[in-house]
């Protein structure tokens, strides 16, 4: 009499991801599609832009005029907006499938919560605040490099644009709305979530964080603040591994871009005053930021130092 295998002893089968059965390796997909996901994302959110101008009448396609978007700073950044959600958010959480296991998009991504999320979340939020002065630390040192002044002429224009939007008659909210909390939700599920977890899976977890960061830096094409960002980029990216979460990365990377907002709203004459921007913070104000900075990363480790299920911690502890 033959022998037959109840369900429950059967094993379940897992196929492999896209990705690994045709031989990609982590490193190729992350990398891949940070350029094609920056390239998707510039295109269409300037053919966006355009087709909005010129379907409101503001831009006349056949005797066509850049300065017409620089002048609509409206359209410029709804365009920007659309195509972050569009490339950096949505089309990531597609993109993911290649290299997620089935069914397995949003804990490949980090996209959950355990019980210590709403304590990580409240640690990120005090880690971006206290962290500022080393932030704006490595912005000065970042600007004692020599820069060509071409290159500063083009980093000055992206500079005033930003600036003029800010100081334009706009709702808050919906300046916050562009600024922090869509480029929160977005950046941080392409660099934290698709990205890093690629690199995670064919590098040592210091090299992804390292590496990442780096990119995360390059993808926002300001080399007088190429520095900081990478920095930022490779703080985010500890502080996901670590938590196992993308959501204190959501909150921190909120923190410090509708901080900003919130600052150049409230003190206009000190956040846009330019001759303040080239000057070296207090060293008294860095020295306590890297104390305070110090006790909050070892506050984080500490309540993260029980592995719980769905990656590996900085030390590499199964979880």
């Amino acid at each position: 009499m033959n022998e037959t295998n109840s369900p429950s002893d059967t094993p379940s089968f897992v196929p492999q991801p896209w990705a690994d059965r045709n031989g990609f390796p982590g490193w190729i997909m992350g990398i891949g599609w940070a350029i094609g996901a920056f390239a998707l994302f510039q295109i269409v959110a300037g053919l966006f832009a355009v087709i909005i101008l010129v379907s409101t009448g503001r831009l006349d396609i056949s005797n066509f005029d850049p300065n017409v978007l620089t002048q609509n700073l409206d359209v410029l950044f709804i365009s920007n907006t659309f195509g972050q959600i569009v490339f950096l958010g949505l089309l990531t959480l597609a993109f993911t499938r290649l290299s997620a296991p089935k069914g397995q998009v949003f804990s490949f991504l980090r996209l959950q919560t355990d019980d210590n999320t709403l304590k990580n979340v409240g640690l990120a939020f005090v880690l971006l605040i206290i962290i500022q002065p080393i932030i704006y630390y490595f912005s000065w040192l970042n600007m004692q490099f020599p820069f060509s002044e071409s290159y500063m002429e083009f980093e000055r224009a992206q500079l005033k644009l930003i600036e003029n939007y800010l100081r334009g008659d706009h709702l808050i909210l919906l300046t916050i709305f562009h600024i922090g909390v869509v480029p929160a939700v977005c950046e941080e599920v392409l660099f934290r979530g698709y990205i890093l977890r690629n690199f995670e899976r064919s590098m040592n977890v210091w090299v992804a964080i390292l590496v990442s960061g780096l990119i995360f830096g390059l993808f926002h094409i300001r080399l007088t603040q190429f520095i900081p960002l990478a920095l930022l980029g490779m703080l985010l990216a500890w502080m996901t591994i670590q938590t196992r979460s993308l959501w204190p990365a959501f909150v921190a990377h909120f923190v410090n871009n509708g901080g900003s907002v919130l600052f150049v709203y409230l003190y206009p004459e000190i956040a846009l005053n330019e001759e303040l921007q080239g000057v070296m913070p207090p060293l008294y104000l860095v020295g306590l930021s890297v104390i305070l900075t110090y006790f909050v990363l070892i506050t984080i480790q500490r309540v993260n130092s029980q592995t719980g299920a769905g990656g590996k911690n900085v030390q590499g502890a199964e979880t």
